[in-house]
């Protein structure tokens, strides 16, 4: 086998080794206002849904909702809805806990700056326990996707 010959087969090979590190992308949105303190970090695929979610945090503050709630903690798993179409981002996570009979449903809608590379929206938080649901809103912190 001639060098040139060698060489395509080595940059053919090494292309297709790093095929599955191009094909992912990293998602991380954090919101922080008087109501909430949430974090995600996650990788999805470059044209492709969430399929890990690494950090996953959800705080609703006091001041927000009477008793209070712990902190929660959630995963792929809880993911309802997503989609990034165009410059849009949107994400909806559910975390229940049946014990408690509660249920916390937050919705994130985004718009891609171009500017910046960055997405910025607002969220709706609803908070459903014992028969009764309390509707949130507020402003993300920052989405960044890429």
């Amino acid at each position: 086998m001639s060098a040139p010959t060698r060489f395509l087969f080595g940059i053919a090979a090494l292309l297709l080794m790093t095929a599955p590190v191009l094909a992912s992308a990293n998602v991380d949105c954090s919101i922080d206002d008087a109501n909430l303190t949430f974090e995600m970090e996650a990788i999805a695929g470059r044209s492709g849904p969430i399929n890990q979610v690494n950090v996953g945090n959800i705080l609703i503050k006091p001041a927000a909702i009477k008793p209070a709630l712990p902190p929660m903690t959630f995963d792929r798993t809880h993911i309802v809805q997503q989609w990034d179409l165009g410059d849009d981002l949107r994400l909806q996570i559910e975390v229940s806990d049946d014990a408690a009979k509660q249920t916390v449903n937050l919705v994130i809608i985004a718009r891609l700056n171009q500017k910046t590379d960055k997405y910025s929206g607002r969220y709706v938080l609803k908070i459903s326990r014992g028969g009764e649901t309390r509707e949130l809103k507020g402003r993300i912190k920052e989405c960044v996707a890429g």
